[in-house]
């Protein structure tokens, strides 16, 4: 195994996996035979020893009674870096549609027409107010 980071996981790990089975008075053959492993593999886990099949890790998890520590080591509501990385690809917000000057509202019109064709026409709907029965806005 090339990183130190890693190797000191496993060591933890196999710490933590001592103390659980400590703590729950197992001695080494007791979980070795309860997770349906050989001591020897069982020691090796302990130390933290990489060449241990993660099934290994599984079937000692679930003897000590904790089946569901490793489905949920990285489950992703449990990703903290994952979670954030996420959160970073979230659009800030969504795409505006200016009329080419920044700080000016589009001007809406019938299509192919030109902004200055539809600031015109408004103007003349409002000049005759007659010519337009509704509700006003």
């Amino acid at each position: 195994m090339s990183s130190l980071r890693a190797m000191r996981s496993l060591t933890g790990l196999g710490q933590n996996l001592r103390q659980a089975r400590l703590a729950r008075r197992f001695s080494m053959a007791e979980l070795a035979m309860r997770a349906g492993i050989s001591e020897r593999t069982l020691t090796r886990l302990e130390k933290g020893d990489p060449g241990v099949g993660i099934g290994n890790l599984a079937s000692v998890l679930a003897a000590l009674g904790s089946p569901a520590v490793l489905a949920d080591l990285m489950s992703p509501e449990n990703d903290a870096i994952g979670l954030s990385r996420a959160l970073e690809a979230v659009p800030r917000r969504g795409r505006s549609f200016s009329s080419g000057k920044p700080g000016q509202p589009a001007k809406l019109g019938k299509p192919g027409q030109t902004s200055g064709e539809a600031g015109e026409q408004k103007d003349s709907a409002q000049s005759k107010p007659s010519a337009r029965k509704g509700i006003a806005f």
